[in-house]
């Protein structure tokens, strides 16, 4: 039995640039892939890259992101390889059972793109982190 997949469609300035950098810098899989779309397999969701520049916002305001929450040491790594951040890796709450850290990048298109952990993330998601 196939367990539900997060989807998020979105528009891109350049096609082949996003795929660059959702491959190359996060680390994603690139699924079907057609002529003014791709799909990419990241931290367990699917993302579709639409070939669409004249929908791109530019400059993306700060609520409009979409990001995921992964485990702390996956976090670190991240942290580690990325620079040129909107918000670099913080963390929050220290010592507490709703640690928590986060970073933000943006894609080439300026899609914003929030990485966080959570040192206990039962505590913070419950039962959907376990």
């Amino acid at each position: 039995m196939m367990r539900p997949i997060f989807h998020l469609s979105f528009p891109v300035a350049d096609v082949e640039a996003a795929l660059d950098f959702y491959t190359g810098v996060l680390g994603g899989v690139v699924g079907r892939r057609h002529p003014d779309a791709a799909d990419i397999q990241l931290f367990g969701a699917q993302i579709t890259l639409q070939d669409a520049p004249a929908d791109v916002l530019k400059p993306n305001p700060r609520t409009r992101h979409f990001g995921a929450t992964i485990p702390w040491a996956a976090w670190e790594a991240v942290a580690a390889r990325l620079d040129g951040f909107v918000e670099p890796p913080t963390v929050s709450y220290a010592g507490e059972r709703r640690e928590q850290g986060k970073l933000m990048v943006a894609d080439p298109s300026g899609n914003l793109i929030e990485i966080k952990a959570y040192r206990d993330p039962a505590f913070v998601l419950g039962d959907i982190a376990v």
